[in-house]
């Protein structure tokens, strides 16, 4: 079920970044991109703020991971606090991009970018924007060593591909939320 819904919400953005045009998607690209290297600069403050407000499920000997190793299964809080803080801090950066954005439909758009090829690139833009922000949700989820969450997670290939496997991305969310933490 939840690899059907998110296979519907990256069809979904790929018709809306389609109908928006390549203009307005490239916008909003740029906007991901700084919004990534804000949130990789400012983050860990965020975190240790986090750490005192927001619960976390503690592990037990028991507990089951099915994305980290074992070592960090007692430390998967400071993961989940750095990817939470990442998450917001690029949130509310790409909320005031978007915001901005509105805007956007200002700049006039040549008849050439409204050609066929320019919109599929558009809708494929769209499309890497809206997987990145799924991947953080999933990520961030994937650190709760609740058994009902793992196995959720755990029961789709496609999460788990998104999770650990999507090129790029993964490795710079495990760089920047579980080397740069724990230091492993």
């Amino acid at each position: 079920m939840l690899t059907f819904l998110i296979l519907l919400i990256l069809a979904w953005s790929f018709y809306i970044g389609y109908a928006r045009g390549i203009i307005l998607q490239s916008y909003y690209f740029l906007v991901t991109l700084v919004a990534l290297l804000i949130a990789g600069g400012s983050y860990k403050g965020l975190a240790k703020v986090l750490s005192l407000w927001v619960p976390f499920s503690s592990p037990t000997r028991q507990s089951v991971n099915y994305f980290y190793a074992n070592r960090y299964l007692f430390q998967l809080d400071d993961i989940f606090y750095a990817g939470l803080a990442y998450v917001l801090i690029f949130a509310m950066i790409y909320l005031i991009g978007r915001v901005i954005g509105i805007f956007m439909h200002l700049v006039p758009q040549p008849e050439k970018l409204e050609d066929r090829k320019y919109q599929i690139g558009a809708g494929v833009i769209a499309v890497v924007i809206t997987l990145l922000v799924i991947q953080m949700g999933l990520t961030v989820l994937s650190t709760v060593p609740m058994a009902s969450i793992q196995n959720r997670l755990n029961a789709s290939g496609l999460i788990r591909f998104i999770i650990l496997h999507t090129p790029i991305s993964s490795s710079l969310f495990h760089n920047l939320w579980v080397t740069a933490i724990i230091g492993a």
